[in-house]
């Protein structure tokens, strides 16, 4: 049941304010029934106390999870959700199809840095890509705990930009793989996603 559901230490969360499009990204650090502590690395250095969703990406599907953001314990950069409702939505409700195009996996915020300007970019290529997410394979290793900005060129000439999840992360023998999640993107680029996984 979505009610009784709650993320485990390590899992990467989004977190967004109810009345305007502030977004923060962290890591989860501890999680009890009704209270999530998360760490926001350098993505904030103080937050103001409000009311906010936070999705987690789970293997199953996606949890939002509506909540009270307040920092925890005076502790700058970690907060404290207090959960009222939380919802499952489930995974890979777009199709998708096999299509090779370039992507990059950008970071720009990497919490085990500790450096608010620290920056990494791996670049590769898709397995398959829909409006909802993509599979990407890349010779280096993205940072762990970190959510990509994943840049996409599709082969109409579109740039597609997206602030993602990584919901599985594979080592192969000549690289890695990650399935990721989109969490935001422009829904001109989610539209014209689709449009591409309908062809």
């Amino acid at each position: 049941m979505a009610s009784e559901w709650r993320p485990v230490a390590g899992q990467v969360a989004l977190i967004e304010r109810e009345d305007d499009d502030d977004r923060m990204t962290g890591v989860v650090l501890d999680a009890e029934p009704g209270s999530i502590v998360v760490h926001l690395g350098g993505s904030r250095p103080a937050v103001a106390p409000g009311e906010v969703v936070a999705s987690f990406v789970a293997p199953d599907a996606l949890y939002r999870v509506r909540a009270t953001l307040s920092p925890h314990d005076g502790t700058a950069g970690v907060v404290d959700l207090r959960s009222h409702h939380v919802e499952r939505v489930q995974r890979r409700a777009a199709s998708r199809v096999a299509l090779a195009v370039p992507a990059v996996l950008s970071n720009f915020d990497d919490p085990a840095a500790g450096d608010r300007a620290a920056f990494s970019s791996v670049s590769g290529e898709t397995v398959d890509l829909g409006e909802g997410g993509c599979r990407v394979r890349v010779r280096h290793p993205f940072p762990e705990g970190c959510d990509p900005t994943v840049t996409l060129e599709l082969p109409t000439g579109r740039s597609v930009v997206a602030l993602a999840a990584i919901s599985q992360a594979l080592e192969l023998p000549a690289g890695h793989e990650y399935r990721l999640v989109f969490l935001a993107i422009d829904d001109a680029d989610r539209a014209a996603l689709g449009r591409l996984a309908a062809d």
